[in-house]
């Protein structure tokens, strides 16, 4: 009989590909895979269906649906905000968490893994039953200023939820140090948030009459670099550039990020996000993918985000910003891209590849030959299923 993993996520699978990764790659290597989760964004819920229609593990939804099961979600939320008036962090970040126990106990898993900082007090809870996993996507209470109360909180949460695990794995080798400075007594996993080389585009040579740009994210906001990028690129007013933003974006924000065009040689496009194998195919069709992260946040120093992964697997050459975790990156892997350490260094760069077709046209290549070698989740989950192997045998 396969062993039986559990996977906890307050979120739902539309919204975290790494989880759906993790899901399955244990799926294919054999365990009977169930994912908890929770509703926490409208836009997801086709994408959901998308995965569910494809996916071999089994999952169920804890806390209710705003139209599905509006009952359940509404004493969710009135939970929630209970456990905020009363300064209860683990009904804050779970308000569902005797439900999760409560699904664990009925599927009666070997093994429970959680994502996001809510799944903390799932597996805190759990620990004495059985082995548990903490996958940390991201530096927690580094996501927000470390003055704040968001901060403080998540860094209390943890505080009071982490004494209690042993492993965790981390999308980033500097989360991880993080990690381990804050909680000595972890054994902690690297693991990069890379994606599946069977999602990989045939390479596509491009055009060069204009320059295309691409970057994405679940939502495109007007606290991302966006403007900066677009009002540098009126020093090279004379180029022909097309940049492409994918993601959710309202009408103000549009109307505001095309307000800083100013050559009639720039022009801008909005897609709204899709699934892995669409997004690969969409930039695929891109010379340069950005990667501009404004390092504002602990957070933002430490982590390998989505684009550092998706840009040379669909063949695109990244273009990043200068943050600790970049920086690293592509010294490890300089053929997926380069760094720029300033706006009139993006725009050096921009003139140079666009003087030489060829070389950009080698460059995006080599990038790509880089994903479908090494930069892959063929070739990263080797790492998730070593851990869990090991866990679950230091168990028996």
């Amino acid at each position: 009989m396969s062993a039986r993993i559990a996977i906890v996520t307050t979120k739902q699978p539309g919204t975290n590909p790494r989880m759906r990764k993790n899901a399955d790659a244990l799926s294919a290597a054999g365990y009977d895979v169930q994912v908890m989760y929770a509703f926490n964004a409208p836009w997801a819920d086709e994408t959901d269906r998308h995965v569910f229609e494809h996916a071999a593990w089994s999952h169920q939804r804890v806390g209710g649906h705003p139209q599905e099961a509006s009952r359940a979600y509404a004493l969710q939320r009135l939970r929630r905000q209970w456990a905020r008036w009363t300064g209860n962090l683990r009904g804050t970040f779970n308000p569902n968490l005797i439900a999760y126990l409560h699904r664990l106990e009925q599927f009666q898993p070997d093994l429970v893994i959680g994502h996001n900082p809510g799944a903390l007090p799932i597996l805190s809870e759990w620990s004495p039953r059985g082995p548990v996993l903490f996958d940390a996507e991201d530096d927690h209470p580094g996501e927000f200023d470390l003055t704040s109360h968001e901060s403080q909180r998540a860094a209390q949460l943890e505080a009071n939820e982490i004494r209690n695990l042993t492993h965790i794995s981390a999308a980033s080798p500097m989360i991880g140090e993080q990690y381990q400075l804050r909680f000595p007594h972890l054994q902690i996993t690297p693991i990069d948030n890379a994606f599946e080389r069977t999602l990989q585009p045939e390479f596509q040579p491009l055009k060069q009459d204009t320059l295309r740009l691409v970057w994405f994210s679940q939502v495109v906001g007007l606290d991302r670099g966006i403007q900066e990028l677009l009002q540098a690129l009126s020093r090279v007013a004379d180029l022909r550039i097309h940049i492409t933003l994918i993601g959710l974006a309202d009408e103000r924000v549009r109307r505001d990020l095309e307000s800083y065009l100013s050559s009639p040689h720039h022009t801008l496009s909005f897609k709204a996000p899709a699934l892995e194998k669409t997004l690969l195919e969409e930039l695929g069709r891109h010379h340069i993918g950005l990667a501009i992260e404004n390092g504002k946040t602990r957070n933002r120093q430490l982590c390998r985000t989505n684009k550092l992964f998706c840009y040379p697997l669909a063949g695109c050459l990244t273009l990043a910003s200068h943050t600790r975790s970049q920086a690293q990156f592509l010294e490890e892997h300089s053929e997926a891209g380069v760094v720029f350490e300033s706006y009139e260094g993006l725009i050096r760069l921009l003139r140079e590849w666009k003087d030489h077709p060829k070389a950009l046209q080698e460059k995006r290549k080599a990038a790509w030959k880089l994903g479908h070698d090494t930069l892959n989740w063929e070739t990263e989950s080797k790492k998730l299923l070593a851990l869990v192997g090991k866990i679950l045998r230091d168990a028996k």
